[in-house]
């Protein structure tokens, strides 16, 4: 899937270290809360999967967040970067 502004991509690998392998629903509550402190309590967030690449090392969860049907502007995606980072998750 190629890269998009409006998507927060987080490596699966780092998710499985934090929440154990395949327990990505564990880490939803983690993940709405970083989004939420940026965007608001009416940020939503879709979640899809790139698993394309043959080499697991690259596989990411793909995090859409939004407020009142936008997307998360550029500054707010790098927010929540950091703050991802800031728990390991970046």
């Amino acid at each position: 899937m190629p890269a998009s502004p409006t998507l927060l991509p987080i490596p699966l690998r780092l998710l499985d270290d934090r929440y154990g392998p395949g327990n990505v629903d564990e880490a939803e509550e983690a993940l709405m809360a970083i989004v939420q402190s940026v965007m608001g309590a009416q940020a939503t967030c879709s979640f899809d999967f790139d698993t394309r690449h043959a080499n697991p090392w690259f596989h990411q969860l793909l995090l859409q967040p939004r407020v009142a049907g936008k997307p998360a502007t550029p500054e707010q995606l790098q927010a929540m970067a950091a703050r991802l980072v800031a728990i390991g998750l970046g």
